[in-house]
């Protein structure tokens, strides 16, 4: 009888140990791990929110970004058209119409003149033809045109379609590629390489491969501004005689289409040279000397325009790298309105200045002569 009642003393240590190591175990498992918290409606009540619900919405925001993209409105296509053949307008351009930047280098013949002077903008028809979606948008918003205010996107679900549209256009090559390779067909293999757009060019505002998507597809017009023709008459070597005048110590090149001399047959010939042509076309071009006792002794001999304001002034650069101040003036002489394209500069404390008058009609003509005058005026 002693045998079992030891057998029931040693089941009941064992099962006190066993409830120790379980009050012992319990309560540190509760403080490491937080209870799931429910979400309290306005009015206090708890929501409950099914485990399936969550995974189901979690899902659908990870999908969203590749099912719900769409192209451009009509209205955004203008926009972006415009944008990309819209010229800027320069302050000035050549002779030959293009615009004169900062690559502009004085002395050559293809001369800049302010934009002032060339006719107003043309307008021009753009197309481009573009896929339309069902939803009535044209071809394929790119990812970086999707933001969080106008797509409802987060910046991963974008970055998720960038890579998924990367990955899917290098599959198309590639299987275009191969398919050509099969065929033997060079030149298809050569069209799915990828080609760099011309310096200065944008890309495309719109991502539309009519070769691999079939559906419908539109033209759209826009009208944009750009530069007009250029008017004014190329320079050529045969318009310029260059004559050193040794009493002013500057070399200049007289225009041939202003062949007569006023001063010819004067006693003393000085410092100023005169050309024309009648009484409204003509150029003279003198030196401000402060040494000079002589000739004109400093008196102000150069033409006067009266109380004429310059409908546009500047200053451009020498082919000596002098500062040329010029101003253009439009000034009523001889029955008929002209331009005055009168230019001064400082060299070694001399003023050169150099003034061509002309008939506003004739302006197309006149015009690159008398600033290409201008900018090869040399001071000796």
């Amino acid at each position: 009888m002693r045998r079992p009642k030891r057998y029931g003393r040693t089941i009941q240590a064992l099962a006190a140990v066993l409830w120790l190591a379980g009050f012992t175990v319990c309560p540190l498992h509760g403080e490491a791990a937080e209870l799931p918290r429910r979400p309290v409606a306005a009015g206090g009540a708890v929501q409950r929110t099914s485990p399936q619900v969550i995974v189901q919405s979690e899902m659908k925001s990870a999908s969203a970004p590749v099912t719900a993209v769409t192209g451009y409105t009509e209205t955004e296509i203008w926009e972006r058209m415009i944008k990309k053949y819209t010229q800027p307008r320069p302050a000035f351009r050549r002779v030959s119409g293009a615009a004169a930047g900062e690559d502009y280098r004085p002395g050559t013949m293809d001369v800049k003149i302010p934009n002032l002077f060339f006719p107003a903008d043309e307008l021009k028809d753009v197309s481009e033809t573009f896929q339309e979606n069902p939803d009535g948008t044209f071809g394929t918003r790119a990812p970086e045109d999707l933001s969080v205010q106008d797509s409802g996107y987060s910046a991963a679900a974008q970055q998720q379609l960038q890579e998924e549209q990367r990955q899917k256009a290098q599959e198309r090559q590639t299987q275009m590629a191969q398919t050509a390779g099969q065929k033997g067909d060079v030149r298809q293999t050569e069209q799915v390489k990828p080609v760099k757009p011309p310096a200065g060019q944008q890309k495309p505002a719109i991502r539309n491969d009519p070769a691999v998507s079939g559906g419908k597809y539109k033209t759209i017009t826009v009208q944009v501004n750009v530069p007009a023709p250029s008017p004014f008459r190329q320079l050529t070597a045969g318009d310029f005689r260059w004559y050193t005048n040794n009493k002013g110590s500057y070399a200049v090149g007289l225009l041939h289409s202003l062949p007569q001399d006023p001063l010819q047959g004067l006693p003393a010939e000085g410092p100023m040279i005169i050309r024309n042509a009648a009484q409204n076309e003509f150029m003279a071009v003198s030196v401000d000397d402060p040494a000079d006792t002589y000739y004109y002794k400093n008196a102000d001999t150069f033409p006067t325009y009266g109380k004429a304001v310059p409908v546009f002034t500047e200053t451009r650069k020498t082919i000596q790298n002098s500062d040329m101040n010029i101003k253009y003036i439009r000034y009523f002489m001889g029955g008929q309105y002209c331009l005055i394209v009168d230019g001064s500069c400082e060299r070694a404390g001399k003023t050169y200045r150099m003034a061509v008058v002309f008939p506003e009609e004739k302006q197309h003509e006149y015009l690159p002569k008398a600033l290409y005058a201008l900018e090869n005026l040399k001071a000796l």
